[in-house]
């Protein structure tokens, strides 16, 4: 080794150097980095199992929230046919009361135009008799006796009541 230039007490002085250098290396900063990395990387896995805990949870939440809006929505549809069942009930009531009220209406109406009618036409009848009579009475002044204009005028007026009961 003297050949290359390697002297062997140095060579071995620097194997010694070295070796110490390995072992306080080791012992001082070696250990507390490799703790310090263990330390590391149980901080990191903790992380991943809270990330995957919180992950399952928000996922969990996410499918009770899913799940309660959709029951809302169910609710909301059943509540919504409910009020149009109503509406149409309230509407079907509405429009029975006012063909109700109209059909009294118009019964009414036939009632009075009934009522009327026949007043009319009693009215009519009593100036047709009234405007016989009095043709008749001048016919009859004209034509008959006094006697025979009283008999006349009974049995004409004993035939209208006949035809007025009829």
């Amino acid at each position: 080794m003297e050949k290359l230039g390697i002297e062997p007490s140095l060579l071995l002085a620097q194997i010694i150097n070295f070796a110490i250098t390995v072992v306080v290396l080791t012992k001082l900063l070696y250990k507390p980095i490799l703790g310090m990395l263990a330390k590391r990387k149980l901080e990191i896995e903790e992380g991943l199992a809270s990330a995957q805990r919180q992950r399952a949870e928000e996922e969990k939440l996410a499918g009770r929230k899913e799940k309660l809006l959709s029951e809302a929505r169910r609710e909301a549809r059943i509540i919504l046919e409910d009020a149009k069942k109503q509406g149409k009930d309230v509407e079907h009531d509405i429009v029975a009361a006012a063909q109700g009220q109209a059909a009294e209406i118009i019964e009414k109406a036939k009632r009075e135009a009934r009522v009327e009618h026949e007043a009319l036409a009693g009215a009519i009848r009593r100036e047709s008799v009234d405007l016989a009579a009095a043709m008749a009475k001048r016919l009859v002044v004209s034509i008959l006796s006094s006697g025979d204009q009283h008999k006349l005028i009974a049995k004409h007026l004993a035939d209208l009541g006949k035809a007025k009961r009829v």
